[in-house]
């Protein structure tokens, strides 16, 4: 390895390293903040912590489902990355919903992609797949599961969970033809190489389906954090997960706000009385303890990553 390629190579690690620690702060940041604005909450509860702990193992199973989909949706594009790898690159760049905007998550998982072996159109193109179809899925699944919410006659809610699902699924459909299209247009006005070439169908289909296990999964785990919170849990399963998606949902779509903080509590601390599954007391409490368990969650991997990274041991030069 010459000496150029050698300090490229160098540089390149500490600018990743540097950019892992920005995001990283950000997120710790926003923990420290979260606590100490709900420590007097905190300390009036009595949580059962195995019902909790359980809640914590089943959202880092769902974290495995969506890292092991998009191994599988790379395949598509005829990449190829290990589970560990994958697992690094997923947890490490979803940090970057803690940086206001959201585009830093896209954009860390496309170039640490790249960075390891995988293609640039793979990387990009699966990285923006992975977003629309995780919110379309979303909106699927909250169509399906929480029309029951919506304050409308039966036969209204009925039409307008059918026209919703309609909607994606049309959505689903159109993604492969208009999205090339639409970067084909960004790389024209901005002279820069944004192609993403074709979209694989068998590539959405895969994370489609990856995305709609993974909102009923986490569903599912924040109805058993509810009821290790509050120590028993109201109402069916459908309704945890139709409040927990789209309560996430809004809390994504405000784009200013880092992992939709504040806007996510507030949709959360609505929902949950209209689904009868809890009172606005109780649903102040697991709006709040459930952003703080679930932040933990996703700093710890991402965290133990990079630290890993720095205590690795340099490679032999060749």
């Amino acid at each position: 390895m010459t000496p150029r390629a050698r300090w490229t190579r160098y540089a390149a690690r500490a600018l990743q390293a540097a950019i892992g620690l920005v995001v990283l702060a950000f997120a710790v940041r926003a923990l420290r903040k979260q606590w100490s604005t709900s420590s007097v909450d905190l300390g009036q509860l009595h949580p059962n912590w195995t019902w909790i702990a359980l809640s914590g193992v089943l959202f880092l199973t769902t974290y495995a489902v969506l890292i092991e989909m998009w191994r599988e949706v790379l395949r598509g594009w005829g990449s190829h990355l290990g589970f560990w790898v994958a697992a690094r690159i997923w947890t490490v760049s979803n940090l970057g919903r803690y940086v206001p905007g959201k585009i830093v998550q896209i954009g860390a998982m496309g170039v640490m992609a790249e960075r390891a072996g995988v293609s640039a159109v793979a990387a990009t193109g699966s990285a923006i797949l992975n977003v629309l179809v995780n919110l379309i899925a979303g909106f699927i699944v909250v169509a399906v599961f929480g029309w029951p919410l919506l304050q409308l006659e039966a036969l209204g809610r009925a039409r307008t969970a059918v026209l919703f699902v309609l909607v994606c699924a049309g959505a689903l459909v159109l993604l492969p033809v208009v999205l090339p299209k639409i970067f084909r247009w960004l790389s024209r006005v901005t002279g820069r190489d944004l192609n993403i070439g074709a979209l694989p169908r068998v590539a959405i289909l895969i994370s489609l389906v990856g995305n709609v296990v993974a909102w009923l999964l986490y569903g599912a785990a924040f109805a058993l954090f509810a009821r290790g919170v509050s120590g028993s849990s109201q109402g069916p399963l459908t309704a945890y997960v139709a409040v927990y998606a789209l309560s996430y949902l809004v809390g994504y779509l405000v784009l200013f706000a880092p992992a939709g903080a504040g806007f996510r509590e507030a949709a959360m601390i609505a929902l949950l009385p209209a689904a009868h599954l809890a009172d606005p007391a109780q649903a102040a409490i697991l709006a709040v303890t459930s952003r703080l368990w679930l932040t933990a969650l996703e700093i710890a991997p991402g965290a133990i990553f990079l630290g890993l990274d720095g205590l690795r041991r340099r490679p032999r030069e060749q």
